[in-house]
């Protein structure tokens, strides 16, 4: 039982990761991104490549590539679209077709498309009788950091109240002397810095594939949606409350049955709040 909590709180913390960055981009920006997933692991992959230099230097520069990457597509492509007047379902055919020239690129550059990352395991940490590395246990406490800085960063930072004035009134903003570009610009690239780094956590404890940035993407998609679009907080709970589910129904019922619960339960939740747990949020 305490091993299946702890499993829970370890998959639903590395999957909050993605859904904070989702959370970010479209509580900024407005934008369904369904390429954060496979940039995010793209990200992972360039940390493998550059493991066996420095560890630390490998991990920075997955992450950096990422931030920097969502910066660059927010720039000279999703903004451009935005002041065009681009809807939803261009958004969407725009960021799916990223996705796939990233996996594209995934199987012309790198000589493997499944593998783990050996990150340091931070030593042995023992609870309720069970043991597991402190990796783990610091991919979900940096989930909890990360949620606890983003609100520090919107409540005592320019940058942050120009976000949720951007998010709230573009076109006030606009008039106010707000660059919401640049601020959708940087939101962009915290979004795909956080997926990033949910991907190299989920290669460390696990392993990744050519798929693994797909599935991040939806199952970030769908926990976001039962937490509430655009809500933090409710992204972390769901991600949290559907970590519990895979882990106790692949334990009591085999992986077979995880995706068929987990979805129930979601369409359950979604019948009863529409809105998700803690209700849509259209700022950080």
């Amino acid at each position: 039982m305490v091993d299946g909590i702890i499993t829970g709180f370890i998959i639903g913390g590395v999957l909050s990761l993605p859904v904070m960055g989702i959370a970010v981009v479209y509580g900024i920006t407005g934008v369904t991104n369904f390429s954060l997933g496979i940039i995010g692991v793209f990200g992972a992959f360039i940390t493998w490549i550059l493991l066996d230099y420095n560890w630390v230097f490998a991990v920075f520069m997955g992450i950096l590539f990422c931030f920097v990457i969502g910066y660059i597509l927010q720039n000279i492509l999703l903004n451009r679209v935005s002041e065009k007047g681009g809807d939803k379902n261009l958004y969407f055919i725009i960021t799916v077709s990223l996705g796939l020239v990233f996996t594209g690129l995934i199987k012309v550059i790198f000589p493997r498309t499944n593998i783990g990352l050996s990150l340091p395991s931070m030593g042995l940490f023992t609870i309720g009788g069970i043991t597991a590395s402190g990796l783990k246990f610091f991919a979900f406490f940096f989930a909890v950091s990360v949620l606890i800085l983003l609100r520090i960063l919107e409540e005592n930072t320019l940058l942050g109240k120009k976000w949720v004035a951007t998010s709230q009134n573009l076109k006030l903003a606009k008039y106010i002397g707000i660059n919401t570009k640049r601020s959708f610009c940087i939101a962009s690239g915290i979004g795909y810095a956080l997926a990033g780094i949910g991907a190299i956590l989920w290669a460390s404890i696990y392993n990744i594939n050519l798929m693994s940035g797909w599935d991040l993407t939806f199952m970030g998609y769908i926990i976001a949606v039962v937490g509430g679009i655009g809500n933090i907080w409710g992204g972390l709970l769901a991600a949290l409350l559907m970590g519990m589910v895979m882990s106790f129904s692949g334990y009591f019922l085999g992986g077979s049955w995880q995706s068929v619960i987990l979805y129930a339960i979601v369409i359950i939740v979604l019948i009863v709040s529409p809105r998700g747990i803690l209700g849509y949020e259209k700022s950080i």
